[in-house]
């Protein structure tokens, strides 16, 4: 009887592993895998790329390509596998890069169509990103440390340049006086030119000068948030040599004062 019950539990685990092997070839689907580049992100940790893209159940393979930004782009494959998340660490200081995802369903491989974008960071993003529009602006009451990545790729003309959102509070019937100072520009003194821009929403873009005063206000009888940006400025952000930089800056709310002052 014992003989029995192992041989009926052997056989009722057999079958069971089989179905479930059957299930997933009979009820798997028939489409080929569909087309997808990474998500990069190069600044949480300096000179390493982290990269993640969607699962896709028709792959049975990934094959992550990649080259450096250049004219001819020469990729190579530096992860295969089934996994959805790649760190590359193999990553040199300002160096661009271009990656693709390649898939793989039986013998059959799928090339990736669209490229994504990378490069080796010598810093890592300040403390107040991700603040690159109005919905995630951060709130400007003290002074504030941060920085902008610029970036100009070769390979399809792509060009990423960081922003940075800020609000203020202004009280009613007063003015807001902001200062923005820029990493490098320290010896230059007051109203030298810098590389940023700002805009105010519903205003035209601005030019900022080194520690000198922007003025933001509000003539209403009511407490207000007043929004902004700072963006670098395109004209000399790159060198023929260089096509990496980060604008380090200082901006702090300098005083709350009476309107029309």
């Amino acid at each position: 009887m014992r003989k029995l019950l192992i041989l009926f539990f052997f056989i009722l685990s057999f079958v069971s592993c089989t179905y479930n092997t059957f299930e997933q070839v009979l009820f798997r689907t028939l489409k080929d895998p569909f087309c997808d580049s990474p998500i990069t992100n190069s600044d949480t940790l300096e000179n390493t790329i982290f990269l993640n893209w969607q699962e896709d159940e028709a792959c049975d393979k990934y094959y992550l390509m990649k080259s450096y930004d250049q004219p001819v782009l020469n990729f190579t494959c530096v992860y295969e596998g089934s996994n959805t998340n790649y760190t590359d660490t193999n990553v040199e200081s300002n160096s661009r890069y271009v990656y693709r995802l390649d898939k793989k369903r039986g013998n059959k491989l799928f090339k990736g169509k669209n490229y994504s974008y990378a490069y080796g960071a010598n810093c890592r993003k300040d403390a107040y990103e991700n603040n690159n529009n109005e919905s995630n602006a951060t709130f400007l009451e003290y002074d504030l440390t941060c920085n902008l990545s610029c970036v100009k790729y070769e390979t399809e003309g792509v060009l990423h340049l960081d922003e940075d959102w800020f609000f203020v509070t202004v009280p009613p019937m007063r003015s807001a006086e902001i200062i923005i100072s820029q990493k490098g520009l320290e010896n230059t003194g007051v109203n030298a030119e810098t590389q940023l821009n700002i805009q105010v929403i519903g205003e035209i873009e601005k030019p900022v000068a080194q520690k000198s005063g922007i003025i933001l206000s509000n003539p209403s009888t009511n407490p207000t948030n007043i929004f902004f940006r700072v963006f670098p400025k395109t004209a000399g952000l790159f060198t023929a040599s260089s096509c990496v930089t980060v604008i380090e800056y200082t901006i702090s709310l300098n005083k709350i004062f009476n309107y029309g002052n």
